[in-house]
Order: structure tokens, then sequence, then C-alpha cells
């Protein structure tokens, strides 16, 4: 019998078991048998985000582009939209963390309305969770199958989010154009802690008139709300 020793052996034991974890069609998780997508519409109750008119802030925007997004996705008999907030409410962000978690989500966006810079920035961008201080599990004994395991999960979930967020820019660049600004590898605050396919989406510029314009205007928080409800579909289909 051939014998296997050291890295050849945990390596094995590291694809075997992830074998299991992620067979080639993504498992639904939730006890209906469909997928689980949260979204977290930013900000809410006190915490109103940035301005874009007197009576308009961030808070209205998010929530009104989610719930669009839902209801392009009821008649879905694979998936299930949840979401952080359900109305003008103040949610901690580790409870926006923790409703994902519990959710045993499938994946994840968070909706923002982006501000700062020159007047000039424009456009969408899409930020995904960084690839930094994943090369290894910090304390962990060389070889250490378990330890391997869990980067490889790790590395599995950064590598989903990218490809949701790949999906997604090419929804949305028809729509609201990022003008060059890119997907981002950054270290979002809210995706650190997640382990599950994750994206932070920053919908135009406050800081920009034509985007704080457009962001109020109902066809276009329609047309955004289509494009991530597609997006959402290609990823899980």
């Amino acid at each position: 019998m051939m014998r296997i020793k050291g890295w050849s052996f945990v390596i094995l034991v590291a694809c075997f078991t992830l074998s299991f974890l992620f067979p080639q069609q993504a498992s639904a998780k939730d006890a209906t048998g469909k997928f689980v997508v949260v979204i977290d519409p930013a900000h809410g109750g006190k915490d109103e985000g940035v301005q874009l008119s007197r009576k308009v802030s961030e808070k209205d925007i998010t929530l009104a582009i989610a719930t669009l997004i839902k209801r392009n996705l009821e008649d879905s008999k694979t998936l299930t939209v949840r979401f952080t907030r359900m109305g003008d409410t103040d949610v901690p962000l580790a409870d926006r963390v923790g409703a994902a978690i519990k959710a045993n989500a499938d994946l994840f966006i968070s909706l923002h309305v982006n501000a700062g810079f020159e007047k000039e920035s424009a456009g969408y961008e899409l930020y995904f969770p960084g690839f930094k201080g994943q090369e290894g599990s910090k304390g962990a004994p060389k070889g250490d199958s378990a330890a391997i395991v869990r980067d490889m999960v790790r590395t599995k979930h950064l590598n989903e989010s990218v490809r949701f967020a790949q999906i997604l820019q090419r929804k949305l660049d028809p729509v609201f154009p990022r003008m060059d600004r890119g997907l981002r590898d950054a270290p979002v605050l809210i995706l650190q802690n997640l382990s599950i396919p994750a994206v932070v989406l920053e919908i135009g510029f406050a800081t920009n008139p034509n985007d704080r314009k457009k962001l109020q205007e109902e066809s276009i928080q329609a047309a955004v709300a289509k494009a991530v409800a597609e997006g959402v579909r290609d990823y899980l289909q």
C-alpha cells in the first residue's frame, strides 16, 4: 500500500475535507432548501448617513433600494431575501453582521452611498474583503491540517466575494457607470468578521451634484435594484 507522508498527507486531508464543505453546486442553507441572501441597508434611525437633500439622507436611499431588490427577487423559487433592518431603526454594526451569521447566509450585500473626495468623483464602488493577512493561521503549528483547512475555507469565501463583485460590476455598469473607480480590495469593517461571500456597494456620491440628483429618482433606484437582483440570480444559479 502506498504511504503518504508529511505535507502531502496534510494537503490531501484538506482537499478531502473541502470536497464536503464546497461541492460543485453550492448548498442552500435554510430550512426550506433555498439560498439565503442578507441585504444590509446601511445606517438607520438616528444614524442618517450622508445627506442628499434637506429631506433625504443615505438611510432612506439604502432602504428604498434594498426593498426594490427584494421585490425583484420575490418570484424566485431558489432564494430567500432577508434584511438587517426593516424600517428606520438603529442597528449596531455587530447586529448587522450577526444577522448574516444567524441566517447562515449564502451572500451578504451592504448598501451605502459614497461621499468625500472631490465633486468630480462619481459612479458606484464595490468593495470586497481583503486577502491580506490570510497567508496562514497565526500561532498554528507547522503542518496543522485543521489550520490549513480553515485558511482554504477562508480563501474560498474571499474568491467567491470577488466573483460576485465581478458579476455585479457587469450588471451595474450600464445603469450607474463606475467612472473607472473599479473594484476594491479593502478592509471594510463590516466585512471583516464574515466568513461568507460578501460585498459593500457604494451607490454614487452624495458629494457629486449629478449622482445626488440621480439617487433620488425612483427610476434610477429601480434600475440599480434590478441590476443587483440580476447579479444575485446569476451568482447563485
